[in-house]
């Protein structure tokens, strides 16, 4: 007789917060209530609409109720969040309304303010940075009570809530040490990811395969995969679980901005010819300093065929040239290319017949270097940060690149 042996079990279970479906169902829970009755008092306080007569051949635009549960970076709830939205998308567009837009700062203007900060480059004067994101601000300067005053009128218009020092903002965790280094990563967002994938505990890699907003140093890998999102296949699956296991493994590394002695704007351009084998397109990687940190990066698939190296390493020339243009009131932005044809053909104002398929991106550059709006140089091969945004590395080469790009642990915040 077989006697069978029983072994006991430890089942993990991961507690799911509930989120209402419905404002039927959010009355069902007291701390929703509670949320629900928030919103509809400040939208009362704020005298948010008016009750009017509906005009003729006009329709009646209806609202829905949206719950969140809003986080701390470290995980536990913050608060309960209602909103009461418009359907917008009931609205015929020259009937009901002409322009929309909502007030976004570009990602790369946030980095330039943060580099400006902790290099404290406004001791001099009392400059105030406002930057808005929709409904979020943030206000930084060098005189404190020029930031209060500022928060104050601001506060006697609008009903403003002070979250105090800059700690979390747009999913993105912030810390500052004590010798003024800004470490920036998503943390919170990673380990999210990683849950709802069922790769918390996964096995740890360190070859990159995916990119967040505060990690430059894989651009290229998710500019490759993202170009399969159409039709995945078992590959790109494999790749992708990849991707989630790099970002286990390097989850504490992070964005860093340290005191610079000299904010200049520094470009660097670069590209591959033809390495896509599907259709031969080459992919474009820059990334733009502003002092020692990088504010603005890319890897992006070249609409066109390239027909020789100099044409792909000259359209990455022009959109790095374009990134930089909008910050050439701080300083003369520089561009450096490892491409010495591409270089020349900048400074060069005779069209030769070869690059005329480049024509709009030629005359682009060589327009900005005349003007003295741009400066395009070269730089060796072997410090080409931008290679990392174009192809895969080897991990001696992929390692030292991620360090000229700021990308470290958090250990590495106090040696800044």
């Amino acid at each position: 007789m077989v006697t069978p042996v029983f072994k006991p079990k430890v089942l993990t279970v991961e507690a799911v917060e509930f989120e209402p479906s419905s404002v039927m169902e959010a009355f069902t829970h007291p701390e929703w209530k509670l949320a629900v009755q928030a919103e509809y008092d400040a939208l009362m306080a704020n005298s948010t609409w008016d009750l009017v007569s509906l005009p003729p051949g006009r329709n009646a635009i209806g609202c829905k109720w949206l719950f969140k549960i809003k986080r701390n970076p470290d995980g536990p709830i913050n608060r309960r969040k209602a909103r009461l939205v418009a359907k917008g998308y009931s609205q015929v567009s020259g009937c009901d309304f002409n322009d929309t837009f909502s007030p976004v700062v570009k990602p790369a203007t946030i980095r330039v303010i943060l580099s400006i900060t902790v290099s404290k480059r406004v001791t001099s004067d009392s400059t105030l940075y406002v930057l808005i994101y929709v409904d979020d601000i943030i206000v930084t300067g060098d005189v404190t009570t020029t930031i209060t005053s500022f928060i104050q009128l601001l506060n006697a218009e609008f009903s403003l809530k002070d979250m105090g020092d800059l700690h979390y903002f747009f999913g993105i965790e912030v810390t500052c040490s004590s010798t003024g280094c800004l470490y920036l990563c998503q943390q919170k967002y990673i380990r999210d990811l990683l849950a709802r994938s069922s790769l918390l505990h996964a096995k740890k890699v360190h070859t990159p395969m995916y990119v967040v907003p505060t990690r430059p140093d894989i651009a290229y890998a998710v500019n490759r995969i993202c170009q399969f999102m159409h039709s995945p296949t078992t590959t790109h699956m494999v790749a992708l679980k990849r991707i989630l296991r790099y970002l286990c493994g390097t989850i504490h590394y992070g964005l860093i901005f340290r005191l610079s002695s000299q904010l200049s704007l520094v470009g660097y351009a670069d590209a591959n010819w033809g390495l896509d084998f599907d259709d031969r397109r080459s992919t474009s990687g820059y990334c733009v300093y502003f002092g020692d940190t990088p504010i603005s990066w890319c890897s992006k698939k070249q609409s066109v065929v390239s027909r020789s190296t100099a044409k792909a390493e000259y359209r990455s020339l022009a959109a790095a040239t374009s990134d930089e243009l909008p910050f050439s009131s701080i300083d003369t932005p520089t561009v450096r290319c490892d491409n010495s044809s591409a270089v020349a053909v900048a400074a060069n104002t005779v069209l030769y017949s070869k690059f005329k398929h480049v024509e709009l991106d030629l005359f682009f550059v060589r327009e900005k270097v005349a003007s003295g709006s741009i400066v395009v140089g070269e730089v060796p091969v072997c410090d080409q940060v931008a290679d990392i945004l174009t192809k895969p590395l080897s991990v001696t080469f992929f390692n030292r690149f991620r360090n000229s790009l700021r990308i470290l642990p958090i250990e590495k915040m106090g040696e800044c």
